[in-house]
């Protein structure tokens, strides 16, 4: 490896070494707290020891799956033992009565199932190698990717600022499911990494400067996720043409100098959907200059050392992943009403198979935990339309909650069915195959993040047509050359042609 570059597998083992140093340095203060004790703390340390031998093997050959599985162990669920240490507060844990021994239960659980989600993985293995080359093929029209994209934002914005919801199902619902953003935004990165070399410096500048747009409206829709679910597309993108991700060490350094700006900014984007999603629930419209009154609040709040108990703790329990599987493993009974076999079937059934019409009247299951836990009754669209509310399950509550420690080789399945698609995949069109194979990063990441199975097809859904649907704008041509590189060669064979 060059000595002027660094890959992300090095960084994650620094990180989870950095987390494993703050669960011991917390470890005093795990004492008194209502949702972990001491015993907590030293699985937490067990799980950074797992995380940090599959970063290890992961070096030595190379996977896509194992960076994406330890990514989320060390930020969404060891960390989170960190920040529910130092702030015990969590908008999840207060459902039902929630003791330390519950997340001990949860954390044994996850600690078995990762067994088997990296068994699967590394037991399904290929000779061939995993980058992707464009090999002999360029891109035809770039041009027609900006207008996409520009379409794309124009539709979310005009979904944004749409204000009656009795029309909901109008015109611009309707182009909204063709022209999703996050899914052009995914294809629009997948067409530049892999065609970068023959695409101008001006479409690059272009299509962030779209992006940075898109993330704004995003924000001002109420999603506290766009600049992470950006970074986590980038990712995803990425590793599905490369394998692997390697940049310049002076990159690092200059993320780190940036930390604070970008802190700032999570802050910020998580106050203005904070304030934009609870102002358009009372029904009004939409006011631009209110939401960034209340982010300067959030940011004056930040700034100030006791304006952080106030900010920090419901940023930390959203980005507490862990809360969510450990408080459906904890109670698993009370949910067995809804995490069951039949309401995922009528789930699918009136959600992903039979749009504009319902045949059980199933809310998703995502939208369907807050009648347990609010005891408001049995699950009704209807009802959820009236108080939307999504919840999320995360892979190991979700599992759990419906086959308990018999789901462990559901995970061992999981990963292995979906690393041997990954792998085997072919195309003739190298953007094609760069697809196909991020539509199957994007499943198991959907997955380990879970607002459940049926949650997971309503996204792939469109994802999947999008491949066929915007193929017009995202054309590529071979060149006339005598010996054409066979897509998914690999880097070889880019070296090969220069």
């Amino acid at each position: 490896m060059d000595a002027k570059t660094l890959d992300l597998n090095a960084i994650l083992r620094g990180a989870n070494l950095l987390v494993a140093a703050s669960i011991v340095l917390v470890f005093s203060q795990a004492t008194d707290n209502p949702y972990l004790d001491q015993q907590t703390l030293l699985l937490g340390l067990v799980l950074c020891a797992q995380t940090h031998a599959a970063l290890w093997l992961e070096a030595r050959r190379r996977d896509p799956f194992v960076i994406l599985l330890a990514l989320d162990m060390i930020v969404y669920y060891a960390l989170r033992l960190v920040t529910l240490t130092l702030y015990p507060f969590s908008g999840v844990f207060d459902r039902f009565p929630y003791d330390p021994g519950d997340s001990n239960k949860a954390l044994i659980f996850i600690l078995i199932a990762n067994v088997f989600l990296y068994g699967g993985l590394f037991l399904a293995t290929s000779d061939r190698d995993v980058a992707i080359s464009a090999g002999n093929w360029r891109p035809r029209s770039p041009g027609r990717t900006v207008f996409l994209l520009l379409a794309a934002i124009g539709i979310g914005y005009s979904a944004v600022s749409y204000s009656d919801p009795e029309n909901s199902s109008n015109l611009v619902s309707l182009l909204s499911f063709f022209f999703e953003p996050h899914t052009v935004i995914m294809m629009s990165l997948a067409y530049y990494v892999l065609f970068r070399k023959f695409l101008s410096r001006t479409f690059a500048l272009t299509i962030a400067l779209l992006i940075v747009i898109e993330m704004a409206v995003h924000t001002l829709a109420g999603s506290r996720s766009a600049i992470v679910g950006f970074i986590e597309t980038c990712i995803l993108v990425v590793l599905a043409i490369a394998g692997s991700i390697r940049f310049k060490r002076k990159y690092l350094l200059l993320g780190i100098l940036l930390s604070p700006v970008i802190l700032l900014l999570l802050v910020a984007s998580f106050a203005i959907s904070t304030y934009n999603r609870a102002h358009r629930e009372t029904g009004a419209s939409f006011d631009a200059g209110q939401a960034l009154a209340s982010a300067q609040e959030w940011g004056a709040d930040f700034a100030l050392g006791p304006g952080l108990d106030l900010v920090l703790p419901p940023l930390f329990g959203r980005a507490g992943f862990f809360d969510f599987s450990a408080e459906i493993i904890a109670h698993r009974h009370e949910y067995a009403s809804v995490l069951n076999l039949t309401s995922y079937f009528e789930s699918i059934v009136d959600n992903d198979l039979t749009p504009g019409f319902d045949v059980y009247d199933q809310p998703k299951i995502a939208n369907a935990l807050q009648f347990i836990y609010r005891e408001s009754g049995v699950p009704s669209k209807q009802a959820v339309s009236e108080a939307y509310q999504s919840d999320q399950l995360g892979i190991y509550g979700e599992y759990y909650g419906l086959f308990g420690y018999g789901s462990l080789i559901l995970f061992f399945l999981t990963a292995y069915v979906l690393k041997l698609a990954f792998l085997r995949l072919r195309a003739v069109n190298p953007f094609t195959f760069a697809m196909k194979r991020v539509v199957v990063l994007f499943v198991f990441v959907d997955l380990l993040h879970s607002y459940g199975v049926d949650w997971v097809m309503l996204e792939t859904i469109p994802l999947v047509a999008a491949i066929l649907i915007y193929g017009f704008f995202f054309a590529a041509k071979r060149s006339p050359v005598l010996h054409a590189p066979i897509p998914g060669e690999g880097l070889r064979l880019q070296r090969a042609n220069g």
